[in-house]
């Protein structure tokens, strides 16, 4: 599949106020809402330009921050799902979240919600999301977004504080009927630290781990930070042909706050500003999306892998630990090694 010309996911980052302080947080969200935040007029033209330019438009993921901060968050839906956007919810666990807002998002037409479970208990998730009793509202909130009939996706944090908890994880997120589970790879950027993520090898073991656990599970499993995965699974099975990874500026871009486009919301390098180009011309014309995309520009192991084509590594570790944008990806055993 190929996602030069148009993008699978778009996340649209609409705040950074969030009333959480999550030690991994990639926004390193705030109390309040920034003065610069696209306004509602001023994301129209990009809602047309999605729904418009591609032959088959992208999934869109509005997130933050914390949505709910966005008194005008039902505007904002409205004006997606009218445009047929696929469109989907990622809120923070907060009291704004409650099941009256679950029911309107329904009847507005959304898709899917996305939480957060960073634990399979309650000490190890409101630890790493810095509020007590995060845990028991969020399982709450997940029955109450499958009880309405939303979609209901599961992310998962991998860091040094979560890893061991994996598989207890997965029997929960099957438990609470999850069509999806995202297990993010930590980066280190924003608030997260290098000693919070794993090494290379630690991460192999978790992909191997998963290539195991996903056949003939009902849910779909997918990563971010750790394309790799299309080797590993490839590896596992070779009879099987690689699968092609959706990951930074191929397959996936990332709308900030106040309009700036980057190739993820973990890599903090920007392609343009939807404010002065649209967001269709971002995606195809930009040189650093275009570079991304492209693995010939890749250096090191990476750029002689075999499955370069398929993965191509994480660009936004390389980045975050390297400052180098086609550097090898410290994360995977192969390039590391």
């Amino acid at each position: 599949m190929s996602y030069d010309d148009a993008p699978h996911v778009v996340t649209w980052e609409l705040t950074r106020a969030c009333q959480l302080h999550c030690r991994h947080c990639r926004a390193q969200a705030i109390p309040r809402r920034h003065p610069q935040e696209l306004t509602l007029d001023d994301m129209l033209p990009v809602l047309d330009d999605l729904a418009t330019q591609f032959e088959r438009p992208p999934i869109l993921v509005f997130t933050g921050g914390d949505p709910l901060e966005r008194p005008d968050l039902e505007a904002i839906i409205g004006q997606a799902v009218s445009r047929r956007l696929i469109t989907a919810l990622a809120p923070s666990v907060t009291p704004r979240l409650t099941p009256l807002v679950l029911q309107q998002w329904h009847d507005l037409g959304v898709h899917s919600v996305s939480l957060s479970l960073d634990g399979a208990d309650a000490p190890t998730h409101d630890k790493f999301r810095g509020v007590r009793n995060t845990f028991v509202r969020t399982v709450e909130m997940a029955h109450e977004v499958v009880r309405r009939g939303l979609a209901l996706q599961i992310n998962t944090s991998v860091s040094r504080q979560t890893v061991e908890q994996i598989p207890a994880m997965a029997k929960l997120v099957e438990a609470l009927g999850a069509q999806s589970w995202e297990l993010f790879f930590v980066i280190p950027t924003g608030r997260a630290r290098l000693q919070d993520t794993l090494g290379s090898q630690e991460i192999e073991e978790v992909l191997r781990w998963l290539t195991r656990f996903q056949p003939h599970r009902p849910m779909r499993v997918t990563t971010v930070g750790a394309p790799q995965w299309a080797r590993v699974r490839h590896e596992a099975n070779p009879l099987e042909p690689p699968r092609v990874v959706a990951r930074e500026a191929r397959g996936f871009a990332f709308i900030d706050h106040v309009g700036e486009v980057y190739p993820s919301g973990y890599l903090p390098v920007s392609g343009g500003n939807v404010r002065r180009t649209p967001f269709s011309a971002i995606y195809r014309h930009s040189p650093l999306f275009q570079q991304l995309r492209d693995p010939d520009h890749l250096n090191g192991p990476c750029g002689h892998c075999a499955y370069r084509h398929e993965c191509g590594g994480s660009r936004a570790r390389a980045y975050a630990v390297t400052q180098n944008l086609v550097a090898s990806d410290p994360g995977c055993l192969r390039a590391s090694g």
